[in-house]
Formats: structure tokens, sequence, C-alpha cells
């Protein structure tokens, strides 16, 4: 069946075949995760979703899978237009024969995107980052953010919330690495942070500053091409995951910088953000940074604990059962 793992296994194998691209192709990467299988081709990129279902996300049938794809070139074209192609069916003609955009049957689905050198995220460069390419990307984010619809900020500041717990939650099953009195701490810094912060939230989503963000703006998901930052794969699989006021959004990069000793490149990033986007209630608002701060580097923290328990070829998903949240 088609909507089953193991009904994909025949396209996955497929697809890192070189000889399913033509010209001569020599060889063809893979990259699994826990929700994608991605190959690596030439100059081109095909990203499949796995046939899975889990709290937060379900791929479990063809139907599923095709509109995950057309979600994520939607939302990752306003950010990178010239990276992403559209969607390309994998198809099997009546002698059984798969091809890519054929003429068969389509029997699943691909995000096709223009490929760059992987080497050139800014996770590899992070040494790099200087204090012009600082502000490019506070410019980048600023940009992005401005393109970005609003939305309504109930349910954000209502998963927000959650997440406090599921981040206790998953520190629980590392006592080794996350000390019962440290989290203990944590929580209750954080929920009374939250309390305090809930009006700010609440006035900043009737402004339209809760919109459509990134979702997981590391710098593993911003590439350097022709020497400018492109941000790239944000979440499209919730609209829970890829909520959220923009100063959230900007935390996670900016705690980034902060984990990778670049102090200077993230108070840049900040600053210029601040400047480009001309908002007063941005300032207002910087009351709450270090809450979003602190709640990025929790992510950061279960997942690289989860990870470091698992295989190396997947990432672990981490799931959030009452709040849908996962970084992938």
């Amino acid at each position: 069946m088609d909507d089953t793992a193991k009904g994909q296994e025949d396209v996955l194998a497929f697809l890192a075949d070189p000889a399913a691209y033509g010209g001569g192709l020599k060889t063809v990467r893979r990259i699994d995760t826990h929700a994608a299988s991605v190959f690596l081709a030439g100059d081109r990129v095909l990203k499949v979703k796995r046939a899975v279902r889990f709290p937060f996300l379900d791929f479990s049938t063809l139907e599923k899978r095709k509109a995950a794809c057309e979600a994520e070139i939607e939302v990752n074209r306003r950010l990178a237009p010239n990276l992403y192609r559209g969607v390309v069916a994998i198809t099997r003609a009546n002698d059984g024969r798969l091809a890519i955009g054929g003429d068969g049957a389509p029997v699943e689905w691909a995000v096709d995107m223009v490929r760059f050198d992987e080497n050139r995220t800014l996770d590899h460069l992070a040494k790099e980052i200087d204090d012009d390419l600082a502000d490019a990307l506070g410019r980048a984010v600023a940009a992005a953010h401005d393109k970005a619809p609003a939305v309504d900020a109930e349910p954000w500041i209502k998963a927000l919330g959650c997440y406090i717990d599921e981040h206790v939650e998953a520190f629980a099953e590392h006592p080794e690495i996350f000390p019962a009195a440290d989290v203990a701490t944590l929580a209750a810094k954080s929920r009374a942070h939250y309390q305090r912060i809930t009006p700010l939230l609440r006035q900043r989503g009737k402004r339209g500053l809760v919109r459509r963000i990134h979702g997981d703006l590391h710098l593993g998901n911003i590439a350097l091409i022709d020497d400018e930052p492109v941000l790239f794969d944000a979440i499209e699989f919730s609209d829970i995951i890829a909520s959220g006021d923009v100063l959230y959004d900007l935390a996670f990069l900016l705690m980034d910088l902060f984990e990778r000793k670049l102090p200077q490149a993230a108070n840049i990033v900040l600053n210029r953000y601040l400047a480009e986007t001309h908002r007063d209630e941005d300032l207002d608002a910087l009351m709450a940074l270090p809450f979003f701060l602190s709640m990025r580097a929790a992510i950061r923290a279960k997942v690289t604990a989860a990870n470091a328990t698992r295989s190396p070829r997947r990432r672990a998903p981490i799931s959030i059962s009452r709040c849908g949240r996962s970084i992938l």
C-alpha cells in the first residue's frame, strides 16, 4: 500500500539510484530524518515525506504527503524563492517502472529544490560570522518577518505555557544530564515569567506581531548563497509550531549564536533587526526576550540529549503530545 512506510521503500531506493536522474550522475547522497528522506543529486534536491504518523504530524497517506509538500513550497518560497522549484510526482508506468515526473500514476510526491553547498549553512560557517554577516542576518530576519502574515495569537500563547511542562518531562528522561533540582528551579522561574508576560503577548497579538514565523530559525537553516544569508526549511506541518511572536522566532537565532560563543554577532543581529523593523513595541517587548531565549535553549538541550542516545543516521523526534511541538 502506498500509505505505509513499507510501500515507500521501493520509491526511496529508486531515488537513491543515480540512474533515476539521468545525465551520467554517479552518486546520490541520501539523508534520513524521522519525517523525511532527502536526496542530493547533482544540482538537484528531492525531499520525500516519510509515511509516518506522530502526535504532531501525519504523513500516513499519499494525499497527506502531497499536501505537506505543497505547504512546504508555499511557506518557503516567501523566504527562498530561488531554492524551491515546486512539487514533483514520482510516477509508476504500466510496466512498473518508476520515473521522476513521468506520465504514469503518481505513487509519491517530493519537494523539488535547487541544491546549494550543504557545507555553506551557517552552522558550518559559524566562525566566519563577522560583523557584516551578522548585520546581514538581522536584515534578512527582519525582511522575512515583514512578509509573514499575522495569525490568531491565543493558540500559540497557550501552547507556549504548555511547552514548559513538556520540557520538564523531557529532561526527566535524562536525570544523568539534567539534575532534578535544577529542572525544578528552571520550571518555577519559567512559569513565573510566563505569567508575567502573558498580558504583553496578548497585546502583541492584537498588534499583529504574532505571525506565521519560520519556526526553526537556527544557523543550520540559514545558508550563505552568493554571500547573502538565505533562510530555508521553515516549519510547514503544524500551524501552532509555525506560529509565534516575531521575537520568539528571532530568539532561536540569538540563542544559537550565544551557544557558539558569538555574543557580539548576536548583539549586532538584534540591534540591526530592531533598527530595520522600526517598532517601538519591540523595545517594550524586550522584557520577554530572556524567557524566549530560555525556551529556545531548553528545546536545544532536550533535542541534543535525545539524539545522543539514538542512531546518528536519524535525528530523534521530540514529540509533544499536548502542544504538538517538535523541532526536526
